[in-house]
């Protein structure tokens, strides 16, 4: 078995593997395709991290082998979240698995997906219809966090959503706004993301940098503001600014992928005077089967978002060149 591991902040080295057994509940699956997103790039320079662990958070595979008592036999396509949920805490047991108190990250704290095999439990693991093909499956993620963002939302048909941060997970989560019958408004500075989330449905964009997106969106909702705001952490929207789009008795919703490095900093004061309610996203929960769903019903649209395709042997030169750009979009990596 190969496999990419973080050996120093920046420093990636392959390595050769024993071959895992693969003990009751588990799978083994041949890794196919994955995407490397900001935590994955976030956790290869931090000096915080486990210098042992293999990056990238979720992936594409093929089962090759299937231990006792489960399900999934040899040869099923399946995606393997991020998450690991242990299913014995109060919240697990409640079917909460968003607010697991034991949650473990593939990638951040247990071996994730840079290599070409890997041992996996079956629960991880989201059978894929054929009307679902490998490079949009490896999207599912930002999907089911986008679709666990709606639910804390509580926006009904016919309200706004401000999305600020037309991010990956910002347009995606505009979309899936849409399939909801909610109205999105996305703000961002970049004017080529603003218009791919156009060009994706998301009538109403605004740039912040040449509009008052306060002002604005007082005249799109009639002056009573936005029923709910969804910050997305990894974008370039400042916190402030998304509180100001709120109207009174409103949500913050802040929305994220855990392992990033975000700056959150903002003034309290606006949230006491309107009386806002502020919940915080960063976990997908069981969303993966409604993710997929969308997927394969043409809800969500993920083509634009990729920016190309690289091999198994690419991944430092990807690693690299992602720790310093600023670019939401996705490059898809081929691990078979």
């Amino acid at each position: 078995m190969k496999a990419w591991k973080i050996t120093a902040p920046t420093t990636l080295k392959l390595c050769e593997e024993q071959s895992e057994s693969v003990g009751e509940g588990n799978v083994k699956i041949r890794v196919n395709k994955c995407v490397v997103s900001k935590p994955d790039a976030q956790t290869y320079r931090s000096p915080k991290t486990d210098y042992s662990v293999s990056p990238i958070g979720s992936c594409v595979g093929m089962v090759v082998e299937a231990g006792e008592g489960v399900s999934l036999t040899r040869g099923n396509r399946v995606f393997v979240r991020p998450q690991h949920y242990c299913g014995e805490c109060s919240a697990c047991r409640s079917a909460n698995y968003a607010c697991c108190e034991n949650v473990e990250y593939y990638g951040i704290t247990r071996d994730g997906f840079a290599r070409d095999f890997a041992v996996v439990s079956e629960s991880d693991c989201a059978l894929l219809p054929d009307r679902v093909d490998d490079d949009s499956a490896v999207f599912l993620d930002f999907i089911a966090i986008a679709t666990q963002a709606m639910t804390a939302s509580g926006v009904k048909k016919g309200e706004h959503l401000v999305i600020s941060g037309a991010s990956t997970l910002g347009i995606i989560l505009g979309q899936v706004a849409l399939h909801y019958q909610v109205v999105p408004i996305l703000i961002d500075i970049n004017d080529d993301y603003l218009e791919m989330g156009k060009q994706l449905g998301i009538y109403y964009t605004i740039n912040s940098k040449k509009q008052n997106p306060a002002q604005k969106i007082f005249h799109l909702t009639g002056g009573k503001m936005a029923e709910c705001v969804a910050h997305i952490s990894s974008g370039e929207v400042p916190l402030t600014d998304s509180i100001k789009c709120a109207g009174k008795g409103g949500k913050i919703v802040v929305v994220g992928r855990y392992g990033g490095d975000y700056n959150l900093d903002c003034s309290l004061i606006p949230l006491i005077e309107n009386g806002l309610t502020v919940l915080g996203v960063g976990s997908a929960g069981k969303n993966t089967q409604i993710a997929i769903n969308m997927l394969a019903n043409k809800a969500v649209n993920v083509a634009p978002l990729v920016a190309g395709k690289v091999l198994f042997d690419d991944i430092p030169s990807l690693f690299a060149e992602a720790s310093e750009s600023p670019d939401h979009l996705k490059t898809i990596v081929e691990i078979k």
